[in-house]
């Protein structure tokens, strides 16, 4: 994992399109994320990431039952509170969520993609190893590609749905195996078993072949490194369910 980069950067082969680049991140990842690298471009994967959010948006507030979610919150923290004062949470909530919802679709898409840049981009640096930021950031948007894909399952699940849990999205698309432990009486095991998502663990694949692109290492330093950023991110992530349960 600590081996030096091929200073030496390939010729950049022919221009491939940003759609060709979209299809090509799941049918031919290797030479997709090599033409990313030698001209990166991210603009196109980052619009269809926040559309898709938008759309799943859309049909999951008429099916969020807030009345429920507020109540157990409540019940959760123990409070007892008249119900006229329940009732105006309520109605605060439905005014607010639309509006917080939807900017949530908007701004985290290019703001997960930064975020996880960044990280990344620290963590080859600290191997000393050549890795331009704007061919990660590049990367990175192609590498989630997977998510949107799983974006249009949850639609088709969302549909057949009377009601939806916000905070139990994961285990509804059922691509992890969260939804085999309860999420009260073991939080910290479920957070495991939901990290081991079939669409996150295709994104991480693709992240490690294309900063190996973007670094010029070999596949296996990079996939050294992020998966084990990743799993130290998910362990943390437990550990903090485990806390806050």
């Amino acid at each position: 994992m600590t081996e030096p980069s091929d200073k030496t950067a390939p010729p950049p082969g022919p221009a491939v399109s940003a759609p060709a680049r979209v299809v090509g991140a799941f049918f031919s990842p290797v030479s997709t994320f090599e033409s990313i690298a030698a001209r990166p471009g991210f603009l196109l994967p980052i619009l269809l990431w926040t559309a898709a959010s938008l759309l799943v948006t859309s049909f999951l507030l008429p099916k969020i039952d807030f009345d429920r979610m507020i109540r157990t919150s409540l019940e959760k923290r123990g409070q007892t509170v008249p119900e006229e004062r329940i009732q105006s949470i309520v109605a605060r909530q439905k005014r607010m969520a639309p509006v917080l919802y939807n900017v949530i679709g908007v701004v985290s898409p290019a703001l997960i993609c930064l975020l996880v840049t960044l990280v990344y981009w620290a963590s080859f640096k600290a191997f000393g190893w050549d890795f331009g930021f704007r061919q990660g950031f590049g990367a990175t948007a192609h590498a989630f590609l997977p998510g949107v894909l799983g974006a249009f399952v949850l639609l088709a699940i969302l549909t057949q749905q009377e009601t939806v849990d916000p905070t139990a999205m994961g285990d509804l698309l059922r691509s992890n195996l969260g939804f085999l432990v309860d999420k009260k009486s073991s939080p910290a095991l479920h957070s495991l078993l939901e990290s081991l998502d079939l669409f996150s663990l295709w994104s991480l694949v693709l992240l490690s072949i294309g900063y190996a692109a973007a670094a010029r290492v070999s596949k296996k330093s990079s996939a050294g490194v992020v998966f084990t950023i990743w799993a130290l991110y998910v362990l943390g992530k437990a550990g903090l369910s485990a806390l806050l349960s």
